[in-house]
């Protein structure tokens, strides 16, 4: 579904800037990240099948930057977050 195909114009530098990972976004999902329970991190691992990430990485490009950032946390010896451990 286009904007214009609900009535909204968009300027085309918009346009252009919408799939840019943005690292404030970055920072807030990984702060509602943070404030999960263990329970809800693994509910979401489980939710998040490879087919649905792609989506999710073309909706939203900063869980793309976030799951690298994972992907090296997991690479240290301290414990992750336990959410999307098994996408990275």
């Amino acid at each position: 579904m286009a904007l214009e195909d609900v009535g909204i114009e968009a300027p085309e530098e918009a346009k252009q800037l919408v799939f840019n990972p943005s690292e404030e976004m970055q920072t807030v999902l990984m702060t509602r990240l943070a404030e999960m329970t263990e329970e809800e991190l693994n509910a979401l691992d489980e939710a998040i099948t490879p087919k649905v990430m792609n989506v999710l990485v073309k909706f939203l490009p900063e869980l793309q930057m976030l799951i690298e950032k994972i992907g090296q946390m997991k690479e240290e010896p301290e414990e992750t977050m336990g959410a999307l451990k098994g996408i990275a």
